[in-house]
């Protein structure tokens, strides 16, 4: 049996949510890839962030049958298919990087380096205007990366005299400037069309279901299950390995467009 490759974007890191990997793929004669791995990207679209993934990882051959994307690294993974041709995309709640969603992040970024130097907590929202994350996103990144900066700084010059206050803050700055990074590529996206099919497993309340933006076709199956177990409850990977055990060999039309509860 010829090698079949899964490649996998999934941003790892500390959450509640399961993730991609929790999916026992490789048991099931699959050569898993994660393409999310350090050093990260700093890349300002989805174009770039996929062109450099492909440099690093790549090159993506015939034996790549579908990419696999958690939530908002969706658009990203998506600029993957189309550099491997017209291949399927598996979506785990994928829905686009929105404003909102990243001021979202942001908050939580700050929140948490509060908590880490022990500094009060204060409402700081997005150091710049919306618009700018399409129109200067690379000015966007340095703002946030100047206030996790001054942050640090502050809380560790008040804590002693250390020299190395600002290394330290631009090493805080830098870990939290990798994920933002990541979402602020997945808003700025260009949906290519490129062929392929998308299906869509969305736990139960998961909000995004439309038709995905430059898909051939999208099936949706609904998981009766929190977002937190998506990707442990035994149905998703019933879902997962029936589709791939069919791409790559033109069958992939059996799964019509649909909502399935577990």
């Amino acid at each position: 049996m010829s090698e079949r490759v899964v490649l996998v974007l999934d941003y790892p890191g500390r959450r509640a949510e399961s993730r991609v990997a929790d999916l026992p793929l490789e048991s099931f004669g699959f050569d898993v890839r994660h393409l999310l791995d350090e050093p990260f990207v700093r890349a300002v679209d989805t174009a770039g962030y996929a062109a450099e993934l492909a440099a690093r990882h790549g090159p993506f051959g015939p034996e790549v049958v579908a990419v696999l994307a958690y939530c908002m690294a969706a658009p990203i993974a998506q600029e993957v298919a189309a550099l491997c041709g017209a291949i399927p995309l598996v979506l785990f709640d994928g829905e686009p990087s929105t404003p909102a969603g990243i001021a979202d992040q942001y908050e939580v970024s700050v929140t948490q380096v509060r908590e880490q130097l022990g500094l009060p907590a204060v409402d700081r929202g997005l150091p710049f205007e919306d618009g700018l994350l399409s129109e200067r996103p690379g000015e966007c990144l340095e703002s946030m990366r100047r206030a996790f900066v001054e942050l640090a700084v502050s809380a560790l010059r008040a804590d002693s005299a250390d020299e190395d206050a600002e290394v330290v803050a631009a090493q805080v700055a830098d870990f939290y400037l990798d994920w933002l990074s990541h979402l602020v590529a997945a808003h700025n996206a260009s949906w290519p069309a490129w062929g392929g099919e998308v299906l869509h497993i969305a736990s139960r309340r998961h909000s995004f279901t439309e038709d995905w933006p430059g898909a051939r076709r999208t099936t949706v199956h609904r998981v009766d299950t929190e977002r937190n177990d998506l990707l442990r409850h035994p149905h998703t990977l019933e879902l997962v390995r029936s589709f791939l055990a069919e791409a790559g060999t033109g069958d992939g039309a059996r799964f019509d467009r649909n909502e399935a509860r577990a």
